[in-house]
C-alpha cells in the first residue's frame, strides 16, 4: 500500500458496516495521512446487510472522525454504499434518504486533485529508456512536478548535459504540453547519454543539489533500522 499511496492524491478506505472501525481501517488512514494524501474517502460498505441503518453509519462516522482528528487529513469524506447492490456508487440510493452527500463516482469525478501539485518546478525522473528502433530514442516516466512543452531548454542531471525537448509522446499521441502527474515519453533534439534514474529539469530552474535530505521513511524490513548503520538510498 505504501508504494501505491506514495504517488496517489486520494485514498478510499473501505469499512464493513457490520464490523465497524477495525485496526486495519485505522492503519490505512494513518498511512494515507503519513504520506500526506489530501483526500480520503471512507466508504462504509455493505449497508444492505445492516438494513441501511443510519445509526450504524453515524456510529462509524463518529468513531473514525475522532480517530482522524489526531491525523493530518485535509479532506475527509464519508459515503454509505453497497458495492453489491450499487447504492450510492453511481446513482443516489432510495435506501438511504437520510444521506445528503454525493455518490462515490460523482465525488471521484469532481474532486480537485491538482491543487496540491507543484506546477512550476519541472522535474522528470527517467524510469525507462525506450529504443524500439534506431530512429527513435525516448525517455519514459511520470512528471513529478512542473510542466514542459516542446522546444524548451532542459538539463539532464547528474551529467549536466543540455538539450531541448523535441516531442512529448503519450498514449493518446503527441502533446503540446505535459504537466505534473502525466506519464509521458520525452524525446530530445540531441543525442546525449540519458539513463534510468537520471532527472530531466528545465535549464533555468535547477533543483538544489545536496547530500542531506529530510524525509518520512517507511521501513519495511523485519530487521529494525539501525541509526548508526550505513545504507544505500535508491530513488
Amino acid at each position: 500500500m505504501v508504494t501505491g499511496a506514495s504517488t496517489a492524491e486520494l485514498a478510499i478506505v473501505l469499512i464493513d458496516a457490520r464490523k465497524g472501525v477495525l485496526t486495519q481501517s485505522k492503519r490505512h488512514g494513518f498511512l494515507a495521512s503519513l504520506l500526506q494524501l489530501p483526500h480520503i474517502i471512507v466508504a462504509v460498505n455493505k449497508m444492505d446487510l445492516v438494513d441501511y441503518s443510519q445509526d450504524v453509519y453515524d456510529k462509524i462516522v463518529e468513531e473514525y472522525t475522532d480517530f482522524a482528528s489526531k491525523l493530518s487529513i485535509q479532506n475527509l469524506i464519508f459515503i454509505p454504499i453497497s458495492a453489491l447492490r450499487g447504492d450510492n456508487v453511481v446513482d443516489k440510493s432510495d435506501n438511504t434518504p437520510w444521506y445528503r452527500g454525493s455518490t462515490l463516482l460523482h465525488y471521484l469525478e469532481n474532486v480537485s486533485v491538482g491543487a496540491s501539485r507543484n506546477l512550476v518546478d519541472f522535474r522528470f525522473p527517467v524510469q525507462m529508456v525506450l529504443r524500439p528502433h534506431q530512429d527513435f530514442r525516448g525517455f519514459a516516466g511520470q512528471i513529478s512536478s512542473g510542466s514542459i512543452a516542446p522546444d524548451e531548454e532542459v538539463v539532464v542531471l547528474p551529467s549536466g548535459r543540455e538539450s531541448r525537448i523535441k516531442s512529448i509522446a503519450s498514449f493518446d499521441g503527441d502533446l503540446a504540453e505535459a504537466a505534473a502527474g502525466d506519464s509521458v515519453t520525452l524525446t530530445l533534439t540531441d543525442e546525449i547519454d540519458v539513463s534510468r534514474g537520471d532527472m530531466i529539469v528545465r535549464k533555468k530552474n535547477l533543483p538544489t543539489v545536496s547530500n542531506r535530505i529530510e524525509c518520512i521513511l517507511c521501513w519495511m524490513n523485519e530487521e529494525p533500522l539501525n541509526p548508526n548503520a550505513s545504507y544505500i538510498l535508491q530513488h
